[in-house]
């Protein structure tokens, strides 16, 4: 390798590692809200083929509060993670609507979400 190009790829290496380095430093809440916005519109999706009720709009605000105040706060995210949150949400008939047994036990869903995400390694 030639010295030009050695000396030209660690001052471009650097470059970058430093934006990258402050990024995270400075905008690291803002980009842990954008993570947290992509399975929040995908159940918000969901929830629409539900009927309007009381208790759907009890389970939007119930959703909307851990996707925006708690899932930020994780110390590890998975997709695994959600599977049970929407394997019942999809076992909800889209025609009738939400009660709240389902809605409990989507609560209690959420609580091991956060608890599992909680989890330092």
């Amino acid at each position: 390798m030639k010295k030009g190009c050695f000396i030209r790829s660690v001052f471009i290496l650097t470059i970058i590692t430093g934006i990258i380095v402050y990024l995270v430093q400075t905008k690291w809440d803002d980009i842990k809200n954008l993570l947290a916005n992509v399975p929040r519109k995908g159940i918000e999706r969901t929830l629409v083929k539900f009927k309007e009720s009381p208790e759907k709009d009890s389970l939007k605000v119930l959703l909307d509060d851990f996707f925006s105040k708690r899932l930020v706060n994780f110390h590890q995210i998975s997709n695994k993670m959600f599977d049970p949150l929407v394997s019942s949400l999809n076992q909800i008939n889209p025609d009738s609507s939400i009660n709240w047994n389902k809605i409990n036990e989507i609560k209690q869903i959420l609580k091991k979400i956060e608890d599992e995400g909680s989890k330092k390694d």
